[in-house]
């Protein structure tokens, strides 16, 4: 009933007004909410759904979901204390830079329904890490969240700022330098290094870049000198070939602080065949998120898992609206899913219905756990 009103209701008057205006309000609505108990506990009560076969420890860290928020969306930790009530099973902040970027030019975002598609230029906006690390540093403390048990894992999404650099070592330092002052704190359950966003103006003169095995690999040694003491994962790129991103999990897989891999990040190419024609004719700047890049996606964890099996947890991300659409990703090789476009379409009540839809699938196919599936067309 609730997804009903979101969609016949609600989200058409949201959808009247820009979208990065929307964006706003709820990053608003949702920080302030999260202020108080009762909203939070309303919103359990109202969007939350528990049910122990989708319980797993992975990597040491406990999820009573596998269904989390992606980066992109609560980029200056907004929404800390309310996403454990919306029913989220983790959550990732940023992406976060090292020094703030006010974002690219409006429109940031833009919507492209009948695509089931969102497009993104944001280009890494961020407060930058210190001012973020200092909010969520208020948020903690004023709510004890961690005494109190409202709680689910936390990360934070790292990448360099978006601005021009003279060579590959001065952006690696960039990055570097974010990762020196976060593992300082004690706020985050795991990291995500983000290499792959296509919206950003900082490496386009550079000869070099994260997406070669040169550039990785110069980025991870710089990493494997910090001391980083919860599981990493590297945002990997969407429209590389199977061969490309083969490679790049090869380097991956030398640095054991590397635990993980995320597929993928957004659509650039505008003749996708999942996109409406009118729709993506008329899109402004930026690139897709959301069912376009949901095939490729898939293909490539399923490409990664065959190789390497348990040496990377996946977390897959994209097109993901339904229990089965995760389903899919899981039988893949996921362990963990991410999803924004969803959420947007559907509405926070979506996230409870796809945990529900998991746990009705799994029991369906014999599985007591959620890990049981993981990677289960291959086994």
């Amino acid at each position: 009933m609730i997804g009903l009103i979101y969609k016949k209701i609600v989200k058409p008057v949201l959808f009247y007004f820009p979208a990065d205006d929307i964006h706003f309000l709820f990053l608003k609505i949702g920080n302030f909410l999260g202020r108080f108990p009762i909203p939070r506990l309303i919103t359990k009560k109202i969007f939350c759904y528990k049910n122990n076969i989708l319980n797993q420890k992975v990597l040491g860290v406990s999820f009573n979901n596998p269904i989390g928020l992606a980066a992109g969306f609560d980029y200056d930790a907004d929404l800390i204390r309310i996403l454990p009530s919306v029913g989220f099973g983790f959550h990732t902040v940023g992406t976060v830079t090292y020094l703030p970027y006010e974002g690219n030019a409006r429109p940031m975002l833009g919507r492209l329904p009948k695509s089931k598609s969102l497009l993104v230029n944001k280009g890494f906006k961020s407060m930058g890490i210190m001012s973020v690390l200092n909010k969520i540093n208020k948020q903690i403390a004023s709510l004890a969240i961690r005494r109190r048990g409202g709680k689910i894992p936390l990360g934070i999404s790292i990448g360099a700022t978006n601005k021009s650099y003279k060579d590959i070592e001065e952006m690696s330092e960039d990055i570097i330098s974010s990762f020196k002052i976060v593992l300082e704190e004690d706020y985050f359950d795991y990291f995500e290094l983000n290499i792959s966003c296509p919206n950003l103006i900082n490496s386009e003169n550079l000869t070099n870049k994260f997406d070669t095995k040169e550039g990785l690999k110069l980025l991870l040694s710089k990493l494997n000198e910090l001391s980083i003491n919860k599981p990493l994962f590297i945002k990997m790129y969407l429209e590389k070939s199977v061969e490309e991103t083969l490679l790049l999990a090869e380097v991956a897989s030398d640095y054991l602080f590397v635990k993980g891999l995320i597929f993928s990040n957004l659509v650039k190419d505008r003749t996708n065949p999942s996109f409406d024609k009118d729709e993506i004719k008329n899109a402004g700047r930026g690139n897709f998120s959301g069912k376009p890049t949901e095939k490729i996606t898939n293909n490539l964890i399923s490409e990664v898992y065959k190789k390497y099996k348990d040496r990377f947890v996946i977390i897959g991300v994209g097109g993901v609206f339904t229990g089965a659409d995760a389903y899919e990703k899981i039988k893949r090789g996921a362990t963990l899913i991410q999803m924004i476009t969803g959420m947007i379409y559907e509405g926070p009540s979506v996230i409870g219905k796809i945990n529900k839809e998991l746990s009705v699938l799994l029991k369906k196919d014999g599985y007591k756990n959620i890990k049981e599936a993981v990677g289960s067309y291959y086994k």
